[in-house]
């Protein structure tokens, strides 16, 4: 009999992708699901083969999928020099030590590089080259902040990439000097792209495994698929295009992606229209290739951490305590931006945009409001990070058709920005709630390796405002809010949603429901966070992942 299925998910509760419903099973064959409802009809179609899985009273939801990761970059990270599970400085430096003494243990080059990154600003505000020196002098060190927006390097490193007292402070960059004059080690933004263009770029051999890692994590976490914001060469990093096309080929992928074409900082005006001739015909070769890449990613700013987050009003101050503050600038004139959208827009490329400034956000939304006056109705343009909007652009969103593409995991206080940027400014950040009310759609995503990939931290933030701090916090961080404004908080079915549907729409073209006759990209929860406070969302974990029909990870018991 061929009727049977191939799994059933019984005794759970499901999340369709837009509402919780009173359903609390389903069933797959191949890689679609046949049939959703209560637990007898379900398994009544069990056979000899079927395999039977309890959720134990879990949320059943689609598959999260992540609209905002750079999953190659995250891979090989993990693969080398991973700091981001470091909770302070000895723990910092003997991640360091190891990644050294790994290399020495394998026989590397004397002169290769010990790269990799994920230290945290709020452990080294100004990390030096001096502090990477007494751990190892002799080979070229290079470790991005978690942000990836600021890199700190040893002198060798600073030799071999030529950067002196007497090399010029790039556009919309910084290269951190002492009161000699002499660099620190510290280069924000394009000043870290000196270090990053003479650093050996991953083969594709090494982003291949770094993807196929990557997948494997992802999987843990319950994400069934995911948008690559970035396909370029960007700060030293290889272009992860060929690795992509590789593991989709191979079927060693098979998990749903997408990716976006990257816009490099300082484009001209006047070169936009080759760019979008270069982009027509990537897009055409990667599609041949079952790789969909018809989204454009350009950062419009930098980030408050660098004080580089272009802003409307100045920062109080700056996060290392050297220069002047300033209010940050746009990574291109906002001539070359009202240009790449409108030509973008017109071929029929969504436009993926990362802003962290109100200013920034201002001159993206005037550039959306004159492509579509320009060529009507489009492609989907998405805005991500949102961490600081101006009142009356939040409700500019809906109308002009852009999804909100949420980093929620950010939107809790931070103790390192707050003094950048004033508490008021801290606290009315990440309007969630103006944005969902003004009619913009939502989807979310993490910025990994920059932060934690797990859904549920982000969905915790999303409905709460906060993650549960010690009792002593408010005090650490210098009288900082403990939260931010909670009138801005989404519900848990709205960031379900926004997680799962909403996502899987806006980067995959996919509904990520679950429905009779959906590809069967499911995941489930160890409980069902909508049965208890709020406050316990956190304490959500995956259990099972199921990608294309697939058992992909299951929780140990």
């Amino acid at each position: 009999m061929t009727d049977f299925a191939d799994l059933c998910l019984v005794s759970g509760r499901i999340f369709d992708g837009r509402v919780r419903t009173d359903r609390t099973a389903l069933a797959v064959r191949g890689d679609r699901i046949v049939a959703v409802g209560d637990d007898a009809s379900v398994l009544a179609l069990r056979g000899p083969g079927t395999r039977i899985v309890d959720a134990r009273g879990g949320l059943i939801t689609p598959g999260f999928v992540d609209a905002h990761v750079h999953a190659a970059f995250a891979g090989v990270e993990r693969l080398s020099c991973d700091l981001s599970s470091a909770r302070n400085a000895d723990e910092t430096f003997a991640l360091i030590r190891a990644a050294v003494e790994g290399a020495d243990a394998a026989g590397a080059d004397p002169d290769s590089w010990i790269t990799g990154g994920g230290w945290s600003h709020e452990i080294f505000p100004h990390p030096t080259r001096h502090l990477l020196d007494e751990i190892v002098a002799d080979r070229p060190v290079a470790l991005s902040d978690a942000g990836h927006h600021t890199l700190w390097a040893n002198s060798r490193a600073l030799a071999l990439a030529g950067v002196t007292r007497n090399t010029p402070q790039p556009a919309n960059g910084r290269i951190a000097v002492d009161g000699d004059g002499e660099p620190t080690g510290y280069l924000n933004e394009t000043a870290a792209e000196l270090v990053g263009r003479v650093i050996p770029p991953a083969t594709d051999d090494e982003i291949a495994a770094g993807l196929l890692d990557a997948q494997q994590y992802l999987w843990s976490l319950g994400i069934t698929g995911w948008h690559e914001a970035i396909l370029g060469e960007y700060n030293g990093k290889a272009d992860c295009t060929a690795a992509y096309r590789r593991v989709i080929h191979d079927g060693t992928l098979p998990s749903r992606v997408s990716g976006a074409l990257w816009i490099a900082p300082g484009l001209e005006e006047a070169d936009v229209p080759a760019l979008v001739e270069r982009f027509v015909r990537l897009r055409a070769e990667n599609a041949a290739a079952g790789f969909a890449t018809s989204t454009a990613k350009a950062m419009i700013d930098g980030v408050p951490h660098g004080g580089t987050a272009a802003l409307l009003e100045p920062y109080c101050s700056h996060g290392d305590g050297t220069g002047d503050a300033g209010a940050g600038e746009l990574h291109f004139s906002e001539a070359a931006v009202h240009a790449f959208v409108e030509q973008l827009d017109a071929a029929g490329f969504a436009l993926h945009l990362h802003i962290m400034g109100d200013r920034g956000i201002r001159v993206a939304l005037d550039a959306v409001e004159a492509a579509r006056a320009a060529n009507g109705s489009g492609p989907r343009h998405h805005v991500a990070h949102l961490s600081m909007i101006h009142p009356d652009d939040a409700s500019r969103f809906g109308p002009l058709g852009l999804t909100a593409n949420m980093q929620a995991l950010w939107a809790a206080p931070d103790p390192y920005v707050v003094p950048m940027i004033g508490e008021e400014r801290m606290r009315r950040g990440y309007p969630f709630r103006s944005l969902a009310d003004g009619g913009a759609d939502l989807a979310m995503g993490s910025d990994w390796p920059v932060s934690p990939p797990d859904p549920w931290l982000a969905m915790h933030v999303a409905v709460n405002r906060s993650l549960p701090a010690p009792p002593d916090a408010h005090a650490a961080t210098g009288g900082s809010p403990d939260v931010l404004d909670a009138a801005q908080a989404l519900t848990l079915a709205e960031s379900l949603a926004a997680y799962t549907s909403g996502s899987a729409s806006l980067v995959l073209d996919a509904p990520g429901r679950i429905r009779v006759g959906e590809r069967a990209d499911i995941a489930v929860a160890t409980c069902d966070p909508f049965t208890g406070p709020m406050e316990a969302v956190i304490a959500t974990r995956t259990a099972l992942t199921v990608v294309a029909g697939e058992v992909v990870f299951a929780l140990a018991p």
